[in-house]
């Protein structure tokens, strides 16, 4: 019975066209009034089918995104309930839709995005903008802390300092606190200050001087590796 009323529906709604050369889908067409809705909609290039709930209609991102679970078993049952498997489609690669059902929609509301259910919120551009140049900041912040063309020692080294003080590279060297300079070949010798901050100079040396000991414990603590030993001769 229910396929009988699904079969009815889609049979007196007409099947609108909308060719790869639409980039825009406005307040007054027809996906945008159908959100919220079944629909069975054809994607180029290979016409694959799909067919379920159309849960949004984006002008910027110039897409779709449509829910291809089944409705629940129900009919009453709110489609807010079923399982999601999303799937974002480009405007481009809409061959056609047509609209299969009306979806679960809030009573008396108009079409778009007021009345679907479940709830669509707006999105916060300024707020996905922010984050986006913080992931940018983050980014460019973790490229600084790694040397070019240095030793893997050189940046193990950078990598210690950096974990009590202010660190950074000028091209090969090491800058720490904008106060000591570490050339190659990064020894305590290589460190040098200007008058004026020996003690951050003291610092920067006991930092060095620990991890050169822990590399030195980590080496003699390695096990011994056997010498095979020739076998007498004459027994």
């Amino acid at each position: 019975m229910a396929d009988g009323k699904r079969q009815s529906i889609a049979g007196k709604i007409a099947t609108p066209k909308v060719g790869p050369s639409k980039d825009v889908i406005d307040g007054d067409s027809m996906l945008y009034k159908a959100v919220g809705a079944r629909i069975k909609i054809t994607c180029a290039p290979h016409n694959n089918v799909l067919e379920g709930t159309l849960f949004t209609t984006c002008n910027i991102t110039n897409a779709i995104a449509i829910n291809t679970a089944p409705a629940p078993p129900n009919p009453s049952a709110p489609l807010s309930s079923q399982p999601g498997d999303y799937h974002i489609i480009p405007f481009a690669h809409i061959l056609s839709f047509e609209l299969i059902g009306p979806g679960e929609r809030v009573p008396e509301s108009g079409p778009g995005f007021d009345g679907a259910l479940p709830s669509i919120s707006k999105v916060d551009l300024d707020a996905i903008k922010a984050r986006e140049e913080q992931t940018i900041r983050e980014m460019k912040k973790k490229d600084a802390q790694k040397g070019k063309g240095v030793t893997k020692e050189a940046q193990e080294i950078f990598d210690a300092i950096s974990r009590t003080l202010p660190t950074r590279w000028a091209d090969t060297q090491i800058v720490v606190n904008d106060a000591v300079l570490i050339s190659p070949p990064y020894t305590l010798e290589s460190a040098k200050a200007s008058a004026g901050r020996e003690q951050s100079l003291a610092q920067v040396r006991k930092i060095m001087e620990n991890y050169h000991l822990r590399k030195k414990a980590v080496g003699t603590t390695r096990a011994p590796v056997a010498t095979p030993i020739a076998p007498r001769k004459g027994g």
